[in-house]
């Protein structure tokens, strides 16, 4: 192994298994994600929460 095979494999960013550390901007991206994620489910709870109303008659009009 050559000194610039070493350099280049200790530059990769592995950890265990080889699997590469992510970056801040790609865990902020990722928790970004899952509050939109998590956001979208939430409405969509509530859209068919307030569907089922109107099917069952419980909401009606002034």
């Amino acid at each position: 192994m050559g000194l610039m095979e070493r350099f280049r494999r200790r530059g990769r960013g592995t950890g265990r298994a080889g699997r590469r550390t992510p970056t801040f901007r790609e865990m902020h991206a990722r928790m970004r994600t899952e509050r939109a994620e998590a956001k979208l489910m939430e409405t969509e709870a509530l859209i068919h929460r307030e569907a089922a109303r109107y099917r069952h008659g419980g909401r009606h009009t002034p």
